[in-house]
């Protein structure tokens, strides 16, 4: 932990002398940190290897077989023949009237 300690007072030091100078010396500062911050990554990203992303198993849905399509006749027992097209039937005036 002494070398956080360190760093952390490094860091203190440059921020009381960052303050207190013009803007071009601020600025140049800031670049400093930056790349610093930047070099830092670049050299964690070489040393530690990348995990690849564990991706959950997602389980297949069960695909249903088809079924042959049956075909039901409400009349088997004896198909009638098609009547030919004809007006509608109307009742008889005997059947209108019992």
């Amino acid at each position: 932990m002494s070398a956080m300690n360190d760093i952390q007072k490094a860091l203190n030091v440059v921020r009381s002398i960052e303050r207190q100078s013009e803007l071009d010396i601020r600025l140049d500062t800031l670049a400093l940190i930056t790349s610093t911050a930047t070099d830092i990554v670049n050299d964690l990203r070489k040393t530690k290897p990348n995990k690849p992303v564990e991706i959950s198993k997602v389980r297949p849905l069960p695909i249903p077989k088809p079924t042959p399509a049956t075909v039901q006749n409400p009349n088997t027992s004896s198909p009638k023949e098609p009547k030919p097209f004809t007006e509608p039937e109307r009742p008889q005036r005997d059947e209108l009237f019992r």
